[in-house]
């Protein structure tokens, strides 16, 4: 949530429609490619995707039928409505007529000041449909695996570039921070 509130304070405004349906499609994609390459290795994965959202999908049809035709996807899709919009839409997220459940909705503002609450609404399904993935799959757990604290390697983040690009008063000069790229005008 923090990371959700600092986005905003950098001045970015979130504005309507809210489409999921190529999200939802891409992140199956990326289960199933993910957990194809775990099996090829024995090993197994599952994919959780979150969304933040401060507004109703607006298109339910749509998103219903693109959660029924993922549903097989190693994926458990979790929204969470943050702000003040009316959410009464996003019920049918947890009222699907499918037999196969990957996706819930959580509005933040009931669990606001609970962090226990929000944590425990928020992953509740999670199990429940993971297990379900897997033996809908004929995939068996693969035994556990025993392991020391000193070998969990945790590895480095991702190296977050930033640019910053000045344009002069004739539109042409700029400056590039030190080890950047200059492209002159014309060349893009």
């Amino acid at each position: 949530i923090q990371a959700y509130r600092q986005t905003f304070s950098s001045g970015i405004v979130m504005s309507g429609p809210t489409v999921v349906t190529e999200v939802l499609q891409t992140a199956a994609t990326f289960a199933i490619s993910s957990q194809e390459a775990a099996m090829a290795e024995g090993k197994q994965k599952y994919t959780t995707l979150l969304i933040l959202t401060d507004g109703a999908v607006s298109d339910v049809a749509a998103t219903v039928r693109c959660i029924n035709e993922i549903k097989n996807a190693p994926l458990s899709i979790v929204i969470v409505g943050i702000g003040s919009a009316d959410f009464s839409d996003m019920q049918f997220l947890d009222d699907q007529s499918s037999n196969i459940d990957i996706a819930q909705f959580v509005e933040f503002n009931k669990h606001k000041h609970d962090s226990a609450s929000l944590i425990n609404a928020t992953l509740e399904e999670i199990p429940t449909q993971l297990v379900n993935y897997f033996q809908r799959q004929g995939i068996m757990p693969n035994p556990p695996v025993q392991m020391e604290e000193a070998d969990i390697v945790v590895e480095a983040e991702e190296e977050e570039i930033h640019v910053t690009i000045d344009f002069g008063a004739d539109g042409n000069t700029m400056s590039v921070p030190s080890g950047g790229i200059y492209i002159p005008p014309g060349a893009y």
